[in-house]
């Protein structure tokens, strides 16, 4: 019973943390709507949280929190990043101006292949930094104050949240995409991500620089 809770109390901190509007978790809807490739891309933030939150268990964090250097390059990749893909979904919005049909969503989602599909998924997933900040220093952090015996099934709660998150959230989108007839409606979204991704990114550099 004991374990049980300690499992909880990982699962509900993952919660807390992962429930949040992110560049991470809006490309991960997004690709749901449009329908391609949604199960790589939940599994590759699943086990991208898992690696991280682990790496955060083992104390390997403290490279990167001694290295002022390391961490400010991530940033700035992580900004550039997060910018270019912003501007690029806007193009995406703006360009539906042009047709009065889903055609252009159709082709531009099968030549976004699965090569290019996962670079998009691992720039914004490694290089962001608030997902260090919410696995590696502050899930894994937290799991090594933890009491030994409670350590691996607190740790498992916290790698179930990311795995039941994101395959929710993928899958939700995936659900609602064929929904959207509205070339309109497209528009409004790809632009609305675009801008959220933007903001985000120069929040980065608010935040840390």
């Amino acid at each position: 019973m004991v374990i049980f809770f300690s499992y909880i109390q990982g699962l509900l901190l993952g919660f807390s943390l992962i429930v949040a509007i992110g560049a991470q978790n809006l490309f991960v809807f997004n690709q749901g709507l449009i329908g391609k490739y949604v199960m790589i891309v939940c599994l590759f933030c699943s086990l991208s949280d898992a690696l991280l939150i682990l790496i955060g268990y083992s104390g390997l964090y403290l490279i990167i929190e001694n290295n002022e250097i390391l961490q400010n390059f991530i940033i700035l990749i992580g900004f550039l990043w997060l910018l270019g893909y912003g501007v690029l979904k806007i193009r995406e919005g703006l360009y539906f101006d042009q047709e009065s049909n889903l055609d252009i969503q159709i082709s531009h989602t099968n030549n976004r292949n699965l090569y290019k599909t996962i670079l998009a998924i691992s720039g914004i997933t490694w290089l962001n930094p608030h997902v260090y900040l919410d696995t590696v220093f502050l899930i894994g952090s937290i799991s090594n104050s933890v009491q030994s015996e409670k350590q691996f099934s607190f740790l498992l709660g916290a790698i179930s949240s990311s795995f039941l998150f994101f395959f929710f959230l993928g899958y939700m989108g995936f659900k609602i995409g064929p929904l959207i007839k509205s070339p309109n409606l497209w528009k409004k979204i790809n632009i609305s991500l675009g801008i959220i991704m933007i903001m985000i990114s120069f929040n980065l550099i608010y935040i840390y620089l």
